[in-house]
């Protein structure tokens, strides 16, 4: 019985997983095709971050933040995608 427990935990945390991500999938998948240009300046913007994340400059001082604002602005057009998708789907 105790090593049932924790099978059982992991087999629904796993499928829980699967579920979330074949969700944010379809969403994705769904809200890109609706608005093509803030799924553009999505990957834009996280390729810039890959880009200032291996440049070797520190761009005068200003790196950190530029890395850590363009993420916030990511996260943010995520959170509009994701509310739209909501409204949408109501």
């Amino acid at each position: 019985m105790k090593k049932l427990i924790p099978t059982v935990l992991t087999i629904t945390a796993f499928s829980l997983g699967v579920f979330a991500t074949t969700a944010v999938t379809s969403y994705k998948q769904n809200e890109a095709k609706k608005h093509p240009r803030i799924e553009h300046a999505i990957d834009a913007m996280k390729d810039a971050i890959e880009y200032m994340d291996k440049a070797p400059d520190d761009f005068g001082g200003n790196k950190a933040a530029a890395i850590a604002d363009t993420k916030a602005a990511v996260k943010s057009l995520h959170k509009a995608l994701g509310y739209r998708y909501k409204e949408d789907n109501k």
